[in-house]
């Protein structure tokens, strides 16, 4: 089931960069820390931004620039991340 989440979530949010490169991703996550709405999702599951693949492939494939600039993408985008921590979490209860 989180596979599935996770294909439709990257087909949704994922540029032509598939695969993203660790640098990419930690470059991701720093962009994101810049955002206000981030802080506080970050901060209680910060252990998940840094250690689930999932998660992290997720964000580093995700196109930041489009979804930060556009309001409604940024609040869709921040949706999709909760619900995603919210699958990892059941997952590993």
């Amino acid at each position: 089931m989180l596979s599935e989440v996770l294909q439709t979530l990257l087909t949704l949010w994922a540029g032509k960069d598939s695969f993203p490169t660790e640098e990419k991703i930690n470059q991701n996550l720093k962009l994101l820390r810049t955002e206000q709405w981030f802080h506080p999702l970050f901060s209680e599951h910060t252990e998940l931004f840094l250690e689930n693949k999932d998660l992290r492939f997720l964000i580093g494939a995700a196109q930041l620039d489009k979804i930060l600039n556009n309001s409604k993408r940024k609040q869709r985008f921040e949706e999709d991340l909760i619900h995603l921590i919210n699958l990892i979490r059941k997952k590993h209860k």
